[in-house]
């Protein structure tokens, strides 16, 4: 189906709002060709509670192109109403629905309240490794990464991710390990927050992993610290963190893209003509891009963006996963109590690694209270960020829906969240959870090994280039490519992911790594588990 013209239609009105000029909402086009979504409000934005029993109801709600706010489990599914025109689509579809959040906006205002009145009773600070007893700014972030790097120079170091924002901010996030600043074979962990700027408790508990694993001073934590690069990006999508942080528009979902491969003006994200623009970085990743759960509808949520890795945002956590052996990760989202694997879409069947990946995903969600699924049973997704990173790597990506409570509720809530201080857990929380995702990437039966000698000092090099397929059945080259230096010792010990992806491996084929050293290349099959010795490389 060729949509060119209407992506145009839509790019029209997406350019005419973000110069401010405000058109009829009832004038809009949407990419089919009818109106949109975006009618007029009537009365305060609300947020419902829609019955989906089963996953036929639940992919039926997802077409219906609605604002998901999250879950409880997996039998209802919780809707944001802002016109009168999504409770038509819901009643002419057939659901029914309870109201659970009568007034947004009010229930901000009382959330900030509360927040005020925590923040005042706790002059000491809170429970939490940082202390914190208040929601971080942007700014709050960017300035407690520096801190840690100036405090723990040794073993933090400030990364600045290879794209900035749209509108120009650069993205920040920290490596932590011990001697940081050596480049050698240790596995990396990634932990993530903010993909969708609404959801503040992602990137809380990011933060809140930092410190703890630098200031709880345990057997536990330096083995981390010892054996792991543990990476840290709280806030992957700053634009959209900043609208919603700042109170412009707090239930901001998107980035700031207004218009497909253009810069928005200054000021024009946060406008409220422009509330319903911008794409889902959750969507945007290239494996499988622009399928089901995803929109070509520039006013929807879930809007997929111009092409596979479109936004900046995306494309930075692309590069660091594909020039890293990140051999774990965590993308942390609000929420619905659940700990979501590959695959995202049904039809794909089970993982490759499935074993691997339900055992570890139950291990986790375990010390939650969650329910540990498959990203397709809570309904189809594609173009998300564990699916592209386990095809293109045969890294194991989990995401992290946490709470029950909403996109962020009082500040007092994500303490508990954490520390797993509830009457249903009332130890481990997502704390012990990610502790569990960190010893398991430096568990060496969970990704490969490589290792032999060469001269001291030497460069060494991993890479592998393949086509990956988006829905559409086109391709895109993904290339992976890592370096490390070889220790003083000469001897030097290689922690990767397996050279062979899981689809290939899936079809009883095999791929090699291409290991180069100065002039000297060689190919080399790795299996997860498995170390091979290459011997003693020249250079």
């Amino acid at each position: 189906m060729n949509t060119q013209p209407r992506r145009r239609k839509i790019s029209l009105i997406s350019a005419l709002a973000a110069l401010a000029i405000a058109l009829p909402l009832s004038l809009q086009v949407a990419a089919e060709g009818t109106a949109t979504s975006t009618t007029a409000v009537v009365g305060p934005t609300q947020i419902v509670r829609v019955p989906t029993p089963t996953l036929s109801d639940r992919n039926r709600l997802a077409k219906l192109n609605l604002d998901f706010a999250g879950t409880v489990g997996r039998s209802a599914i919780d809707v944001v109403v802002d016109s009168a025109a999504v409770k038509t689509r819901l009643k002419r579809a057939g659901f029914t629905w309870t109201v659970v959040v009568e007034d947004v906006e009010a229930a901000e205002q009382e959330r900030i309240r509360a927040d005020k009145a925590y923040a005042a009773a706790k002059p000491g600070g809170s429970a939490l490794p940082s202390g914190r007893t208040t929601y971080r700014t942007l700014a709050d972030y960017e300035a407690e990464m520096a801190t840690l790097v100036s405090r723990y120079p040794t073993q933090v170091r400030l990364l600045t991710l290879n794209h900035s924002s749209l509108e120009g901010r650069p993205i920040h996030g920290i490596e932590v390990g011990t001697a940081v600043n050596t480049d050698d074979g240790r596995p990396t962990f990634l932990v993530m927050g903010e993909h969708h700027a609404r959801e503040w408790p992602s990137a809380e508990v990011t933060m809140e992993f930092a410190y703890d694993l630098l200031q709880t001073g345990t057997a536990r934590t330096q083995n981390i610290l010892d054996n792991a690069r543990v990476v840290f990006v709280p806030v992957v999508n700053p634009d959209g963190f900043e609208v919603s942080r700042s109170g412009d528009y707090e239930l901001k979902r998107k980035n700031c893209r207004l218009v497909d491969g253009q810069l928005p003006a200054p000021g024009a994200c946060a406008l409220r003509d422009n509330r319903p623009f911008g794409t889902d970085p959750n969507r945007n990743y290239g494996a499988k891009w622009g399928g089901p759960g995803s929109s070509f509808l520039v006013d929807s949520e879930i809007y997929a963006g111009a092409g596979p890795f479109s936004e900046p945002e995306v494309q930075n956590i692309r590069e660091l996963i594909s020039s890293r052996q990140v051999v774990g990760h965590i993308s942390n989202h609000t929420y619905s109590a659940l700990v979501l694997r590959p695959p995202g879409y049904a039809a794909d069947g089970l993982a490759y690694d499935e074993e691997l990946l339900r055992s570890l995903g139950d291990q986790m969600a375990a010390e939650m209270g969650y329910a540990s699924i498959y990203g397709w049973q809570l309904y189809d997704t594609t173009g998300t960020t564990e699916d592209w990173s386990y095809s293109a790597t045969g890294g194991l990506g989990f995401t992290f829906e946490l709470g029950t409570n909403g996109f962020h509720p009082r500040f007092a809530t994500v303490i508990p969240l954490y520390l797993g201080h509830t009457k249903k857990v009332p130890n481990g929380g997502i704390r012990e959870a990610l502790f569990i995702a960190a010893e398991s990437a430096i568990n060496n039966a969970r990704h490969s090994v490589i290792e032999g000698s060469a001269p001291a000092g030497a460069t060494l090099r991993l890479t592998k280039t393949f086509p990956t397929s988006t829905w559409s059945g086109s391709t895109f080259t993904d290339t992976l490519d890592d370096t490390m230096v070889v220790p003083a010792s000469g001897s030097w010990t290689w922690h990767v992911n397996p050279s062979t992806r899981p689809a290939v491996a899936a079809a009883n084929g095999t791929e090699a790594w291409t290991l180069t050293c100065g002039g000297q290349t060689l190919p080399v099959t790795v299996d997860r588990g498995e170390l091979v010795n290459v011997g003693t490389l020249t250079c």
